[in-house]
């Protein structure tokens, strides 16, 4: 692991660590999630990655197509992805290290994605094919995309101010999402 990856990391390990024990994602990894459970995990992660996505702007790319996948799950759920709320105050992404950042936090949530999706197809019968599409990135090769992102951070992170921007994004990013899974965990948790 080089020197940006670790650094990425480390800012964001804390962050990563609570949001894996928050009460609306939590049950993605339960062996006995409901589907109003799941349906309410995705409709948050839609709150997050909508708005991330048209920050980067990258008509075309994998992170396009893996939001049209959730998209997709949604409807399945019975969800309309248009009438979802989304999280504002975002960091900004107005620079290659930023944006760089972003993309770190977005396809590196899809490989916890594809760790959950054999409970999901367990517990609930949704699979890579029928409403946990975004779950498996069907159709999408986000293990490529993984490995040349990790030779991009290191190549265009090597610059101390390019890393320190980064890091700073990406833990803002996670800051930003623990913020949103907070507020829109189950009403019975919140005091």
């Amino acid at each position: 692991m080089g020197p940006a990856r670790q650094a990425l990391r480390a800012a964001t390990r804390e962050s990563h660590d609570r949001l894996d024990k928050a009460a609306v994602l939590q049950p993605l990894v339960r062996a006995d999630i409901t589907q109003p459970q799941y349906a309410r995990a995705l409709a948050v992660l839609h709150g997050f990655n909508a708005p991330v996505e048209r920050g980067l702007g990258e008509a075309g790319g994998d992170g396009a197509a893996r939001l049209e996948l959730l998209r997709e799950d949604l409807r399945v759920l019975g969800a309309d992805p248009d009438a979802l709320p989304e999280m504002e105050g975002l960091p900004p992404l107005d620079s290659a290290p930023a944006r760089l950042a972003a993309r770190y936090v977005l396809d590196g949530s899809a490989h916890g994605g594809r760790a959950m999706l054999p409970g999901i197809t367990r517990a609930l019968g949704y699979d890579a094919r029928r409403g946990a599409r975004f779950l498996a990135s069907d159709g999408l090769d986000m293990a490529g995309a993984w490995k040349a992102l990790m030779v991009r951070l290191e190549e265009e992170l090597a610059d101390p101010a390019a890393l320190a921007t980064a890091c700073a994004t990406a833990a803002g990013l996670f800051a930003a999402l623990e913020r949103w899974t907070l507020d829109n965990r189950p009403a019975e948790q919140r005091a």
